[in-house]
């Protein structure tokens, strides 16, 4: 066995007796403080090894930094979980995964649920989870026994601190997040922001994106949601714009045709809005792609793909 095989079985024995000791009458502690500190071996990583997801029986969680090559499949995979867990654990829906940024992976299929204000009750979260067929009793108990929590959880409505983690067995958010409106693309034109406007002749600031391509190309909704306007608007040209069910909408401008009318509902990704074109204030075929907040402000498209 090698120094890197060594280190992982002695890792993974440490993290194992961690995990025996807090299930002995011990106060719960973290297997990571022993990994790191015991005087019985050397220091561990400041990451745990992914192959340690697969080896300890209780649902373990961390901060994993995206590597260059990985991808969701790939970090789920590592970890022993599944793509949906990251997605829901995580509130995205990670179409783009930014090298040297951080996600929270564990080794459960389901939600890892943060809490966010003290006091939160182990009642109040089942009920929102709980799902239409699923039982919620039945589903407390599961969250009572995957979390570890005392089976008296169950008789005195057990309350959480601020920043506690409660896993969620076999829970998925249906993410509504926003996607590229187009299958595939090649590069960006012209980004959000202050801009020289090549037709104006003057800078100005631009409230989308742009993404030139051929002629014809289709274009889908970013979300789903229903159109408020399909038509000629200014420089828009033939616009379509879609409203979404917590009021945000989605502008798809300068199209050569659109496929939709003013109360059609959408499907994201499956709905053909129309065709990419050069109308309107435009030097070229491209999509002109802008999102706007209930609020009425505009925002940058390309920060919000994957996300709500």
């Amino acid at each position: 066995m090698g120094k890197a095989g060594v280190k992982l079985a002695l890792g993974a024995a440490v993290l194992l007796g961690a995990a025996v000791l807090s299930g002995a009458g011990m106060p719960p502690v973290s297997p990571f403080y022993y990994a790191r500190f015991s005087v019985m071996t050397p220091p561990g990583p400041a990451e745990p090894l992914p192959e340690a997801f697969r080896l300890i029986p209780r649902l373990i969680h961390t901060r994993h930094k995206v590597q260059k090559g990985e991808d969701i499949r790939s970090i789920a995979s590592a970890y022993g979980t599944d793509i949906r867990s990251l997605q829901s654990t995580n509130s995205n829906e990670f179409i783009f995964l930014s090298r040297g940024g951080y996600i929270r992976v564990h080794n459960g299929k389901g939600l890892l649920y943060e809490v966010f204000v003290n006091g939160e009750s182990l009642d109040s979260i089942a009920r929102r989870y709980v799902g239409k067929n699923r039982d919620l009793k039945a589903f407390k108990a599961d969250i009572v026994e995957d979390n570890g929590l005392p089976p008296s959880a169950l008789l005195i409505n057990h309350k959480f601190k601020k920043g506690d983690r409660v896993y969620l067995p076999s829970v998925y958010l249906d993410l509504d997040t926003y996607r590229m409106p187009l299958r595939s693309f090649g590069r960006i034109s012209g980004r959000f922001g202050s801009r020289y406007h090549p037709v104006l002749k003057r800078r100005i600031f631009h409230q989308g994106t742009d993404i030139p391509m051929p002629i014809g190309t289709p274009v889908y909704p970013s979300r789903s949601g229903t159109v408020t306007f399909s038509g000629w608007k200014g420089g828009y040209g033939n616009l379509v714009e879609v409203q979404h069910k917590d009021g945000s909408r989605c502008r798809y401008g300068h199209l050569s045709e659109t496929s939709v009318k003013a109360g059609d509902t959408v499907q994201k990704s499956k709905t053909l809005l129309g065709r990419v074109g050069s109308t309107g204030m435009s030097t070229g075929p491209h999509l002109h792609f802008e999102i706007i907040t209930p609020s009425g402000k505009s925002v940058n498209p390309l920060a919000k793909i994957g996300k709500k």
